[in-house]
């Protein structure tokens, strides 16, 4: 099981350019900044991302509030809304067959991209600001008594849960944490890598449903109940819906669990 405080020490040694001498006072403040985050004065991601905004330029600002709007949209309902939403719209579009190839290639291309972007910015990010990659490690595991393994040392399957569940937001924090190692280079491979397997999988599970609306539109008693569900599901305020409601049972579980 990783340790947070010895994780950092490694990060900040074998990742960064500062000299030997100025390591160790560095790594004492670093430790004294993880004991507040085990003792729960910092334990949430909000706390921390404003923790590291308060002492941050403006420039790293940028990266800071980068980072965690694709928190916010990964491990929140976003991914799961917005994607969804832009599946059934080209399917909704789509005439005949060919609505199977197009929604597949859309979903991959649309979702691989999107990937690539949150775990580059990810590892940026969570190579600067050792606090938020803290307490979003924390929040990563939860209660479960070992750490995430690192990528390379997952199957396949597991792979792909982890991806299409959490998204490479995930997966780079993951890199950084158990490797001890920062940087956008040396983690980049594992990004492309699990950024093209979830495009991939939601390519699939698009084609898979496009399959579903076909068959349903050229049966003559589903045809009309067809497109009367993806007119349904196609609409953004259905989406915008499930956003809300998830916001709201988010903050329902937290003040249940408050007291």
């Amino acid at each position: 099981m990783l340790d947070i405080t010895d994780t950092q020490s490694r990060l900040f040694c074998s990742g960064r350019s500062d000299t030997t001498a100025g390591c160790p006072a560095k790594l004492d403040r670093m430790r004294g900044e993880s004991s507040e985050l085990v003792a729960g004065r910092a334990s949430t991601i909000r706390s921390a991302l404003l923790f590291d905004y308060r002492r941050s330029t403006w420039a790293r600002r940028a990266s800071l509030l980068a980072v965690a709007l694709w928190l916010a949209y990964e491990w929140g309902p976003g991914n799961e809304t917005v994607t969804p939403w832009l599946v059934i719209n080209v399917i909704g579009h789509s005439d005949g067959a060919r609505a199977i190839p197009v929604t597949a290639l859309v979903g991959f291309v649309f979702t691989t991209v999107q990937q690539l972007a949150s775990g580059a910015t990810a590892l940026v990010g969570f190579s600067m600001f050792e606090r938020t990659a803290g307490a979003s490690w924390e929040r990563l595991r939860g209660d479960a008594p070992t750490a995430p393994l690192e990528w390379h040392r997952l199957g396949w399957a597991t792979r792909g849960i982890v991806v299409f569940g959490l998204g490479t937001t995930a997966v780079a924090l993951t890199q950084i944490m158990s490797t001890g190692k920062v940087g956008v280079r040396r983690h980049m491979a594992v990004i492309v890598q699990s950024a093209v397997l979830c495009g991939v999988l939601v390519g699939l599970l698009g084609g898979a449903v496009a399959s579903l609306a076909v068959l349903g539109r050229n049966s003559s008693r589903m045809s009309a109940a067809t497109e009367w569900l993806l007119d349904v599901l196609g609409s953004p305020l259905l989406w915008l819906g499930f956003v809300a409601l998830g916001t709201i049972v988010h903050f329902v579980r937290r003040w249940i669990a408050r007291d």
